[in-house]
């Protein structure tokens, strides 16, 4: 198991055996990273990354690939910009805050906030590996999953400026701070949204964004 100290102080990484079991020893030292995946390289690294999911692949202490998101959300955990050792050390500090063990050959689930500073272990497969590889998935509650334009006017036959309201309500944005970086008045921003109503089949503002982001996942 990937065991973390909560202490300042780590043992160096080593691979050794308790019983029948291996485990990770995490230490001060951060190992290097191999190498990175593109989130554009194939079709699921991409939808994932449209709903705030990231993939980390752990193997012999090492970070050995990481998707973009996956990246993006460990440099905002270090809030700073991350090199090797601070994207290693963010992975401790989540699963550290998780209170969680990370068996190797494992795939487990990470639900984290940065914003609230929470991160929760919600499911976890053993022996999904057997090369000694740990995969971590990380799903991001700040994020907003945003839908593609082309799949919106496609679904829908939104216009160009329905389409645009649309991305920004999913972004998160409210009616007033939309029309006005928009320069529209409050009759016009409302009347695209009943548009958006009536092409969609919602009737609330609520049920339009969670429709939205589940479309966010087609490609």
């Amino acid at each position: 198991m990937l065991n973390l100290s909560q202490s300042a102080t780590l043992p160096t990484i080593a691979l050794h055996h308790r019983s029948t079991e291996s485990v990770f020893n995490i230490s001060n030292r951060a190992p290097p990273i191999i190498s990175d995946i593109d989130d554009k390289r194939s079709d699921l690294p991409a939808l994932l990354a449209r709903i705030g999911c990231g993939q980390v692949w752990i193997r012999r202490g090492c970070i050995i690939e990481v998707s973009a998101t996956g990246r993006a959300m460990l440099e905002r955990e270090c809030r700073h910009v991350a090199g090797r050792e601070t994207l290693y050390g963010a992975v401790k500090q989540l699963i550290n805050r998780a209170g969680a063990q990370i068996p190797i050959g494992s795939t487990s689930w990470l639900v984290t906030s940065s914003r609230e500073g929470i991160t929760t272990l919600v499911k976890q497969i053993a022996n999904a590996w057997t090369d000694g590889t740990s995969a971590l998935i990380l799903l991001d509650l700040d994020a907003h999953p945003e839908p593609s334009p082309r799949t919106l006017q496609c679904l829908f036959g939104l216009t160009a400026a329905e389409t645009q309201l649309a991305v920004e309500l999913a972004r998160g944005r409210n009616l007033l701070d939309i029309a006005r970086s928009r320069r529209l008045s409050r009759t016009t921003i409302r009347t695209q949204l009943g548009a958006l109503f009536v092409k969609t089949q919602t009737r609330r503002q609520a049920d339009l964004v969670a429709l939205l982001g589940r479309i966010a996942i087609l490609p």
